[in-house]
């Protein structure tokens, strides 16, 4: 069979999203297309392609093009079937990839797997009988065939390796697959195994056989940087970005394919293939959602920052964190404050006769865990190492702890002798442990994926035999997560009957054998979104928190009371008027510099900025006429309270990113409650730090991977959660990589109708689902490629028009340490990184500065190589990006840094590179009316460095003094509390 010449295909398509918002029509012109992907038909008279996650289907006489699924399919990996009759597909429509057909007019659209597993890349029979596909059902990928009309499934493979992209051999007596990214086999009815290429060196993707009489095997191979079309060990066409899809061969020996944002066609004696054109043009109705982040005005508003809280053993009195102080209370009395300070406190734990108190605090320069004696207020630090100690929790008589580490170890520790061992070795994430009754065993939450090709899983129950370290985990509920892993559970009781943990949002209970193996099914305590479960010493009930509010439960009956806090907070009074000469200002709007002016300060905003004259001066008066003035900076990508305690930065963080400029940070994904209690600390001068725009745990489907994200298991549980979403005041939403599109688009309603903003990673569907933006350009993705960047890190024509024309804004989160941050200022040698910076991520600093990858070397470095300047086309275009560095992932602070450095390697200005921390995140947050440029009436954020940042962006990380809201620190005012740790 030839393929004839496909004819240019444009078609006018409507996707209307209901919303309440009024919608404007967006158009989208696809000429390039990112990770194209495409099947003809048996009689080459027909094409379908993949456009950014819709399917078309093109005549390929007329040009005419039809739209034949819509976003909330999220379709994948089109295979028309040789009979011609119906096209198998993989889609994510009900949460899980399932194996899907459809008519091809897009008719009779029928799903064939279902449950919880995924299904994979699906490839029709030689006779149109079966479906071949991957499959994670028996614990890894492995090959499986699904008959099309009975439903029968069989196993073919059945291997510790991660099989992928089956493909037919023309008889249809066997199947070629990949294993482990790295060689290809195939195998037969019968379960023979044959190897057909060994020893790749690259990862290899979507084999597929050539036509003929004596087919060979042909396949994608990538190495950093580059995609080549190989056959066999042969490369059969080099020096293009081809995509990651299957070949299909025609009879003459031709081949299409898809790469360089086109189908293409190579014949058979060609060393360069022919472009096949098309076009296709789609209509989006974007909503007109605003923005409406809140910076805080004055007033007095109720504590909802309630972390960790502990009920005491006899039930009558609580302890927990609130304003970045430990507090203790006599259920029906007022709080009494425990510290008062401005380090870092957090997890309390009562020991078991309620006599003393384990929390931690880094007042001695890291995070240790601290006892406190509760009748005379005595207190001692039981560790004292340069890492961090977190989540003490006693063993039944008192006499040992547990805790973790910032990288997810589990410790054992002797709390008369200070003595430590190792329990569990490094896992990602873990929760916090709570001990058996007879303390021979310990539970917490641990991640278990269900494959090792893609890191996702489930949130189970750890049981770890205390003597001899072995672990037994157990699943809360068949494939369902325990929602978040810090402070959700499991907890034990103190009998040792019963352990609480949060399930599908909601509290639970489930009966424990005495090695903490679970004895029937969870029982559904209280309904909503609830948090941080804590026993009493009886084991009669339970305290919690849900939508801002402490309450307890009675475990017998169910019955719930409310706790009263009657704790208040207010913000921090603004400082005295104060004027500041500077010798440059760049303001944010204008790419002109104004030099030697006055800035004067009043009520904690600008009031005036004026030409240099002493005589006019009010307030006190600070000389900067040798710095440069610039809006201060907001990080537009963060995770302040992630998993571990951000890594054990504790109160050094706020004081890191303040000395780095950055007045403001924008958070995509948290502990809900850590995050609240971060903000209202902050804001009201608890602890010194940026202004801190905040979210809960990302939204995310049956599997999880971070700590902080929620699995969510129906409708009722994702109304729920928008309502404890309302009820905490988050100022962002996002959507995390395997929550539905049906969902998706439920949240970016919900939250855009009340001003709050959605993100995720995906361009599309989310751009479809009326969310503002991703968080990344690349990063982790549910499909096993990016519709944003190929597998070489080429962007096409689609991607810049969606973020242009469909306003969407996207970070640019580049991960990798710019490499002049080691140059001639080595940025471990300076001040702040060295006193504020804990020394686990000094030492991966190290490690990065060590590092000799390049990205004709790695994979990760290849990916972002051309970012820099497909930020560059998206900001010509009229986009929006953000600088952001998605700390911890990054390093807090210098992330910011970095990410503006690698902006700078692009074609953008120096001016666009600054507007991107400054005047266009504040637009993004609805607050251009406050931040993000020096102007007369706007909050007074400003950061003065040393050099000239409007000409070269390297010297914005040269900061001599801060200021957030007219209060002014110098950066050894921020070094100082934690100068020690930089001796």
């Amino acid at each position: 069979m030839t393929f004839p010449r496909l004819a240019s295909a444009v078609a006018t398509v409507s996707l209307v999203m209901s919303t309440s918002i009024q919608a404007e029509p967006v158009e989208i012109n696809y000429d390039k297309v990112t990770n194209l992907a495409a099947t003809i038909s048996p009689d080459g008279s027909e094409a379908i392609l993949d456009i950014q996650g819709i399917f078309w289907r093109v005549d390929m006489e007329s040009g005419e093009s039809v739209q034949l699924t819509e976003p909330d399919l999220d379709p994948a990996r089109p295979h028309w079937s040789p009979s011609g009759d119906f096209v198998a597909m993989q889609a994510f429509k009900e949460g899980t990839f399932d194996i899907w057909t459809m008519a091809p007019d897009g008719s009779n659209l029928r799903q064939l797997t279902e449950g919880p597993w995924d299904e994979r890349e699906p490839e029709v029979s030689p006779d149109g009988s079966e479906i071949a596909f991957v499959s994670d059902r028996s614990g890894t990928y492995d090959v499986w065939t699904i008959n099309v009309t009975s439903g029968e499934l069989t196993q073919w493979t059945d291997t510790p390796g991660e099989e992928a992209y089956p493909t037919w051999s023309l008889d249809g007596k066997r199947v070629a697959y990949v294993v482990d990214e790295s060689e290809i086999k195939e195998v037969t009815r019968e379960g023979d195994v044959h190897d057909l290429v060994s020893g790749i060196d690259g990862v290899a993707y979507a084999p597929s056989w050539q036509a003929g009489a004596d087919p060979r095997i042909s396949w994608i191979r990538s190495t950093p940087g580059k995609a080549d079309l190989m056959v066999g060990n042969e490369v059969r066409l080099e020096g293009h970005d081809v995509f990651p899809f299957r070949v299909q061969w025609q009879d003459d020996g031709s081949a299409l394919f898809t790469a360089d944002g086109s189908v293409m066609r190579l014949a058979p004696d060609d060393e360069a293939p022919e472009e096949v054109p098309f076009t296709a043009k789609l209509t989006i109705d974007r909503p007109n959602f605003e923005s409406r982040a809140n910076v805080v005005q004055d007033g007095t508003w109720p504590v909802k920052g309630i972390v960790t809280p502990t009920l005491h053993p006899e039930g009558d009195r609580i302890a927990f964190v609130a304003l970045n102080d430990l507090w203790t209370m006599r259920i029906g009395e007022t709080p009494e404050k425990v510290t008062d300070d401005t380090f870092y406190e957090s997890d309390p734990a009562w020991s078991p006769d309620g006599s003393r108190l384990a929390y931690i605090s880094d007042r001695n320069g890291s995070l240790d865990i601290w006892i406190r004696e509760i009748e005379s207020g005595e207190e001692q630090a039981l560790t004292s190492s340069d890492g961090a100690e977190l989540y003490p929790a006693w063993s039944p008589n008192g006499n040992r702890m547990v805790y973790q580490t910032e990288v997810g170890g589990t410790m054992l520790i002797d709390v008369e002798t200070g003595e430590s061992r190792r329990l569990v070795e490094d896992i990602f994430q873990p929760g916090r442990a709570s001990w058996s009754a007879d303390g021979s065993h310990i539970a917490l939450a641990a991640v278990v994926p269900y494959t090792s090709r893609f890191r996702e899983g489930t949130s189970q129950i750890l049981v770890v035999d205390v003597e001899n370290s072995e672990q037994t985990f157990y699943e809360p509920r068949d494939n369902a997560s325990i929602t978040t892993r810090s402070d959700n559970g499991p907890v034990w009781s103190p009998d040792g009957t019963m352990m609480a943990f949060v399930l599908d949002g909601a509290l639970h209970t489930v009966e424990v054998s005495d090695a903490g193996k679970p004895q029937g099914e969870p029982r559904r305590l209280v309904d909503g979104i609830v948090d941080s479960p804590t026993w009493s010493g009886d084991a009669s009930e339970l305290l919690f928190l849900k939508n801002g509010e402490l309450k307890t439960v009675e475990v017998a009956t169910g019955e719930v009371t409310e706790v009263e806090l009657g704790l208040e907070w207010s913000t921090q009074e603004a400082p005295a008027p104060r004027t500041i000469h500077v010798g440059r200002l760049w303001d944010g709007v204008s790419k002109d510099v104004r030099t030697d002016v006055d800035i004067r300060i009043s009520d904690g905003r600008i009031e005036s900025i004026e030409p240099h004259d002493d005589a006019a001066h009010q307030g006190e008066v600070v000389d900067a006429g040798d710095l440069t003035a610039v809006p201060g900076l907001i990080e537009g990508h963060t995770h302040q309270v992630w998993g571990n305690h951000t890594y054990g930065y504790g109160a050094r963080q706020g004081r890191l990113l303040l000395s780095m400029g950055i007045t403001s940070t924008r958070s995509v994904g948290e502990l809900a409650y850590r995050a609240v209690g971060d903000h209202e600390a902050l804001t009201s001068g608890n602890r010194v730090g940026p202004r801190f725009f905040y979210t809960g745990g990302p939204l995310d489907g049956s599997r999880i991977y971070y700590n902080a994200m929620r699995p969510v298991a129906d409708k009722e549980q994702l109304d729920a959660e928008m309502q404890r979403a309302e009820a905490l005041g988050f100022d962002i939403m996002k959507t995390y990589v395997r929550l539905n599109p049906e969902f998706m688009k439920v949240v970016s309603d919900t939250a855009g109708e009340n001003g709050v903003p959605t993100y995720s990673h995906f361009l599309a569907p989310g751009v479809y689902l009326n969310q503002n933006g991703t968080t990344h350009l690349g990063a982790t993705e549910r499909l096993d490629y990016s519709r944003i960047g190929s597998i070489t890190g080429e962007t096409y024509g689609d991607v810049i028009d969606y973020f242009a024309e469909a306003d969407m804004s996207v970070i640019s989160t580049f991960f990798a340490t710019e490499p002049s941050l080691f140059g001639e200022n080595d940025i471990r040698e300076d001040a702040r990184v060295k006193a504020l910076l804990p020394s686990s991520e000094q030492d991966v600093l190290d490690e990065n500065a060590a590092s000799t990858d390049t990205p004709e070397t790695s994979h990760f470095l290849a990916q972002y190589a051309d970012n820099p300047e497909t930020f560059a086309r998206i900001v010509e275009a009229g986009g929006r990006v953000l600088a952001g560095s998605d700390t911890p992932l990054d390093f807090v602070g210098v992330g910011l840094h970095s990410n503006l450095r690698w902006l700078a390697r692009g074609s953008m200005s120096p001016f666009q590179v600054l507007q991107s921390a400054t005047s266009i995140p504040a637009e993004e947050l609805g607050l251009s009316g406050d931040l993000g440029t020096i102007e007369a009436g706007k909050l007074a954020d400003i950061a003065f460095v040393s050099g000239r940042p409007d000409e070269t962006v390297e010297d914005l990380i040269k900061v001599e003094m801060v200021m957030k809201g007219g209060r002014l620190f110098t950066t050894e005012e921020l070094i100082e509390p934690f100068a020690g740790n930089g001796e």
